[in-house]
């Protein structure tokens, strides 16, 4: 595959001196070319639409002084390359490796970055219909499975909770939002925040889908650790979010069980995937939080 790349490549006049894949993106390749790099992204069930408004999007978050990946332009003006069904883009490497380690001061930083984010998300204005960001629609699926396994079973413990919170959350303001927020895609040097990388999931949500994934990815991420430690980053990485008091009573009410419904949704990914002993650690972790007071306590800021 990493040969015909080559010829792809010269879509935006790259010659490159090595290309490599990423680990654990196997979609993603590492381009070098004259003491350059750029990052290579073959996309899937994606569209024209899709990609042009991630280009006007991170524009438009460029010029109102926001570090962003921002898909450059091939000879042709255009912000992809078609082949058959797949598209690609090519992005200028941004400064920073993805969040790892969680140390206090970066989950703060990245909470700010966040909430600056979200602000210049609300005022962009798209220019194609995008999607409502519906975070609970694959649980309700996966649980509601004709003959139950014990992680449906399990699984339907929620629905009750899960039926009162939706009702409540769908109330919430709903704006653009980046929808996939993982830690994975905000980029820290030195503790600093340098950016923030792949805009083309974007859909329309309460801005605490987004706090809410995030908050989730670390969690996954700490799940062998001390829940003291969890409650900490918790509380830290909002607080950040929250410096000018941006969060209402009511997204603090909701989001610990969103946090809680995105774990889930791990948790039955994993075991669709087979992965088994994934999900005898994360069942016993989530009813854990959903048990401990302390949890719910470290989203009041």
């Amino acid at each position: 595959m990493i040969e015909p790349l080559h010829d792809l490549l010269l879509n935006w006049k790259v010659h490159p001196s090595c290309i490599e894949t990423v680990d654990s993106h196997p979609n993603v390749y590492k381009v070098k070319n004259l003491g350059k790099t750029y990052y290579l992204k073959k996309r899937f069930n994606s569209s024209v639409k899709m990609l042009e408004e991630e280009y006007l999007l991170t524009t438009y978050l460029q010029e109102s002084g926001l570090t962003v990946e921002r898909p450059l332009l091939t000879v042709s003006h255009q912000s992809y390359v078609q082949q058959h069904q797949d598209f690609y883009s090519l992005y200028p490497a941004l400064e920073g490796k993805p969040v790892q380690v969680y140390s206090l001061a970066s989950l703060k930083k990245a909470g700010t970055y966040l909430f600056q984010l979200h602000g210049r998300l609300k005022q962009y204005v798209c220019k194609y219909e995008v999607e409502e960001w519906k975070v609970d629609t694959h649980l309700r699926e996966w649980i509601a499975v004709q003959d139950p396994t014990s992680i449906e079973i399990w699984g339907k413990g929620f629905i009750g909770r899960l039926n009162e919170w939706s009702f409540s959350y769908s109330k919430l303001p709903h704006q653009l939002v980046h929808s996939d927020c993982h830690p994975r895609n905000i980029l820290i040097n030195e503790e600093r925040v340098t950016g923030v990388i792949d805009f083309e999931r974007i859909r329309k949500a309460p801005r605490i889908a987004d706090i809410g994934y995030f908050i989730a990815g670390i969690l996954k991420d700490l799940v062998q650790q001390d829940k003291k430690e969890h409650f900490e980053c918790i509380h830290t990485f909002l607080a950040g979010y929250h410096f000018d008091a941006a969060l209402t009573q009511d997204e603090k009410r909701l989001l610990p069980f969103l946090v809680i419904i995105f774990l889930v949704q791990y948790t039955f990914f994993y075991n669709q995937k087979g992965y088994s002993h994934l999900v005898s650690t994360y069942i016993p972790f989530i009813n854990g939080l959903v048990d401990n007071g302390d949890y719910e306590r470290a989203f009041q800021i």
